[in-house]
């Protein structure tokens, strides 16, 4: 796959989802090739997880194209000293996230006692299948309800909908069963040649069975033969969110520090 190596919220796939939901975006050509993609929201122009630049940009064309893309807020996807020179001032520290090479030995790098894990999870029978709405609404209510009682807030479940409507292969289920029901579930977005791994939900005895260890690299497995290079695990949070974060980086997912919340100083 030649594709650029994309977060989900700077791929094309991500913009046409959220169009389709009367979000109004729009794409800009960078320098050296690539794109970013911007949401515009009450007269507020915004950009997640961007701009990629290519490595032979020159901090001159990032300055530039940030001044060009008249952004009043962003979250950068890496520490970057153009932002400051642009007229962009910093609000928020940087968050982390867990990106697990595809290439090489995926097992190797896993951690002593999450292969274990993994290896317990072995007799476990998967399925995969392409996101359907309503051959899936049975996760989409579990991990709503999960949402509520761990108090946490992820993406509307709309935005899935609209994501795999972008093609056949956009989003994919993967579920662990046992005495033919399901115990445990994940649901990944498709961006080549990176996934990035979106919601997931897991009952008790997919817990004590390990099933999201072993869903997890089975979709890693399948996804490397495919050719994508990364499978995105989302921000890692160790204070909010201790037993998550261990998992993610039980992985030997890289953590790599974003490049933190910027606002635009009109006058710069």
């Amino acid at each position: 796959m030649k594709s650029r190596p994309y977060p989900l919220q700077q791929h094309p796939r991500f913009a046409a989802a959220l169009s389709a939901l009367g979000v109004v975006t729009r794409s800009m050509a960078l320098p050296q090739g690539g794109s970013l993609q911007i949401v515009q929201r009450w007269g507020i122009r915004f950009a997640s997880r961007g701009p990629v630049f290519d490595l032979d940009t020159s901090p001159q064309q990032r300055i530039a194209a940030l001044r060009q893309a008249r952004l009043h807020l962003l979250n950068a996807e890496m520490p970057d000293p153009a932002l400051r020179q642009a007229g962009f001032q910093q609000t928020h520290s940087a968050a982390s996230v867990a990106e697990m090479p595809l290439d090489g030995d995926i097992l190797a790098r896993l951690h002593p006692k999450w292969r274990a894990t993994w290896r317990k999870a072995g007799d476990l029978t998967l399925t995969t299948a392409p996101f359907c709405a309503r051959a899936h609404g049975w996760l989409l209510q579990a991990e709503h309800a999960q949402q509520r009682r761990a108090r946490y807030r992820a993406l509307p479940h709309a935005l899935i909908a609209a994501f795999a409507a972008t093609g056949r292969d956009a989003a994919v289920v993967y579920t662990a069963a046992q005495a033919g029901a399901p115990i445990a579930a994940m649901l990944f977005l498709r961006h080549a040649p990176v996934i990035t791994y979106h919601l997931g939900w897991t009952s008790d005895a997919g817990r004590q069975c390990g099933a999201h260890h072993k869903i997890l690299i089975a979709a890693a497995c399948d996804h490397a033969t495919k050719g994508y290079c990364r499978l995105d695990l989302g921000l890692v949070d160790t204070h909010n969110s201790p037993g998550l974060a261990r998992f993610k980086i039980g992985t030997g997912a890289v953590i790599r520090q974003l490049g933190g919340t910027w606002i635009k100083v009109p006058w710069l």
